[in-house]
Parts: structure tokens; C-alpha cells; sequence
């Protein structure tokens, strides 16, 4: 009798992870909000829905720190960045009235508006402030700095509560560019004075300060109802150690409070002879399922691996065998999906060839 209940428990287990894991297949399209407010949204709608996607990705905050939604409670939040063109609920009534799955990306810690206006919110440098690139100006803000969090964790929360169904953190990451390992953080000041206070304090790497804070969100989204999901640097599905130190975007920490994350690989961001591969950039087969099986490989089995893809033409020979490709390699690694990036979000040919495609 004993082991037939211990088998029943096991199914029952099972089945309930199986269920988790076995949602439909997301073919997703990243949309700007002013493709969104746009007059020719429900033509875009049009050609992703006769193309098969079923997810649609859309800007509710920007890495220039504009701030989208509507809504007198976070208007204070990007002060004169903010660009009140969306009103979340009739977004997601013009999707869901499309059978499309409506996703929100809110992007975190680039914000080049907050940054210049701030700029006590900042990494420092010494006795000064540390910049990625002297050419764009100030950028980032501190991943680790409170304020900075409980302004995120709020939009977070005015999302949630608006009836998507995902939240989509991008940027949830230290940076990594420019002179990155000069850079100071919040966390690491508070480290050292409580380590010159206690010599047995063990000071705090920034993966458990990421984590920490998508445990937060997290809380947030689950109180809502509503699926959390992190964009990665493309680099990071290897989780090789020093990669995994710079943006603190550890895979097996995240996807425990992650529903999803959406790897970001494009065969144009890698470097030839990344991997032994001469030509890295236009072998897409390879390098999209090398790092998609590898994101599989260190998530969590509750968390889906859905992703982004290349949908455009930057460094790369951009055809329909080049689409192709890189769609089997998702399907082929045992991924969740796959969603679109065009930052310009001209899609036409794209759609037209997954279209053509899928018969």
C-alpha cells in the first residue's frame, strides 16, 4: 500500500511539472510602444498572427529610461521621460481578443535618463562617477542601489496589475562594458564597512544581489497572478565563471524565480572564432543551438528557455535559409520558443518567410 501511494505522490508530481513545461510553443514579436500606439499596430497584428505568433513583446520602459504606460501613480518615476502612450488594459484587450499572449518589457538597470539626472544613483569610480562610454554619456544606474530598486519594483508592480501576462525584465544585469571592472557599486561600499566592522563577513557577489532582486519581483508577479521572465546576455548561456561574475546573471539561481528566460542570441554579437568557429556570425544553426541547449542545461526544469532570435540584417547574410535555421536550432534544443528582435521592427520579409515557411 505504501508504495503505491509513494508512486501516485510521484505521478502526481510529475504530471504537475510536466504541465509547466508543456505550455504552447511561444513564437513571440518584439514591438516598440510607438509601434503599439502606432495607426498600423493591427496591420503588424495582421502578418504575425498569418505568420503563426502567438506572443507579442512590448515596450513599457526603454533603455534610455522612457516610461510608457499610463498612469498618475508612476508618472514621477521617469519625471520628463515619460510618455504616457499606452494604456496597458486596451493593449492587452487588442491581444487577447487575437488569442496572442501579451507581454510586457521593462527594462532595468540602463537608464540613460535617470543616469543624467541622478547622478548619486550611479556606479562610481574612485572620487568620481564611472561612465560605459564617455561617447553616450551616463547610461547605467547601480544595479545594487535601493532607490533605484524600489523605483523598478513599483513600475514592476503598476504592471502587474494591469492584466499582461508576463512582465519581461531586460537589463537585469550589471554592465559589462567599458572599464566595467573599475566600476563601484552600493553594495560593494555597505560590504566593505561591515567587513571592516566584522573581519568574518563574507562579502556579496553581484549574482545574489540580481537574484535577490528578481526574488522580489517575483513575489510581486506572483501575487498578481501574472509570469515573470529575464532576458540574458547572450554570452551568459555558457555561464562561464568570469561572465557570470560581470553581469551577475547565474542561470541556476535565476530560473528558480524566473517562469522564463529568453537567452539573446545573435550570431552578428559574437566575435569570429568564438567557440573555434571561423565564421561564427553566419554559421546561425550552430551557435543558436549551442547556446540554447546550453541555457536548457542550467535552468531549473520549471523554468522555459524561449530565445530571442535574429531578425534582421546587422553583420550577417540575412535570408530565409538564415531564419530557418536558426528556428530548427530552437526547436531542436528543446526550447520552449523563440521570439523576433528587430529594433526597428520591420518585420515584413521576416514574417513572410516564417509564413512561407510553416507550409
Amino acid at each position: 500500500m505504501g508504495k503505491v501511494l509513494l508512486l501516485v505522490i510521484f505521478l502526481s508530481i510529475f504530471n504537475i511539472m510536466d504541465a509547466k513545461v508543456s505550455k504552447p510553443f511561444v513564437e513571440g514579436i518584439y514591438l516598440t510602444a510607438y509601434t503599439v500606439s502606432s495607426s498600423t499596430f493591427e496591420k503588424v497584428l495582421d502578418s504575425a498572427q498569418a505568420a503563426g505568433i502567438n506572443t507579442v513583446i512590448f515596450d513599457v520602459k526603454n533603455m534610455n529610461g522612457s516610461v510608457f504606460a499610463s498612469g498618475a501613480e508612476i508618472s514621477h518615476l521617469s519625471a520628463e521621460n515619460y510618455h504616457p502612450i499606452l494604456f496597458l488594459p486596451d493593449v492587452v484587450k487588442t491581444l487577447h481578443d487575437r488569442d496572442m499572449k501579451a507581454v510586457s518589457r521593462v527594462v532595468m538597470f540602463h537608464d540613460s535618463y535617470l543616469a543624467r539626472a541622478d547622478s548619486t544613483l550611479r556606479p562610481q569610480m574612485g572620487d568620481s562617477l564611472w561612465v560605459e562610454s564617455k561617447k553616450k554619456g551616463a547610461s547605467w544606474v547601480d544595479s545594487s542601489n535601493p532607490e533605484v530598486q524600489s523605483r523598478l519594483l513599483k513600475l514592476i508592480e503598476f504592471v502587474a496589475k494591469s492584466g499582461v501576462d508576463e512582465i519581461q525584465l531586460d537589463y537585469i544585469r550589471f554592465p559589462t562594458q567599458g572599464m566595467a571592472d573599475r566600476a563601484s557599486f552600493y553594495f560593494q561600499r555597505e560590504d566593505s564597512l561591515r567587513l571592516a566592522a566584522d573581519s568574518l563577513y563574507v562579502m556579496r557577489e553581484k549574482k545574489y544581489i540580481i537574484m535577490d532582486f528578481v526574488k522580489r519581483a517575483a513575489e510581486i508577479c506572483k501575487k498578481y497572478d501574472v509570469d515573470l521572465a529575464g532576458d540574458l546576455f547572450a554570452i551568459v548561456s555558457w555561464q562561464r565563471k568570469v561572465d557570470v561574475s560581470k553581469t551577475g546573471q547565474d542561470i541556476g539561481l535565476l530560473s528558480d524565480y524566473f517562469n522564463a528566460i529568453h537567452p539573446m542570441i545573435y550570431s552578428s554579437h559574437f566575435n569570429e572564432n568564438f567557440g573555434f568557429r571561423r565564421k561564427v556570425n553566419n554559421e546561425v544553426y550552430h551557435i543558436t543551438y549551442t547556446g540554447s541547449r546550453l541555457a536548457r542545461k542550467y535552468a531549473q526544469a520549471s523554468c522555459r528557455v524561449i530565445p530571442y532570435i535574429q531578425a534582421n540584417g546587422w553583420r550577417v547574410n540575412y535570408t530565409r535559409e538564415y531564419m530557418r535555421n536558426q528556428i530548427q536550432a530552437v526547436k531542436d534544443a528543446g526550447c520552449s520558443g523563440y521570439v523576433l528582435w528587430n529594433s526597428s521592427n520591420n518585420y515584413t520579409t521576416t514574417l513572410e518567410w516564417i509564413r512561407d515557411l510553416r507550409k
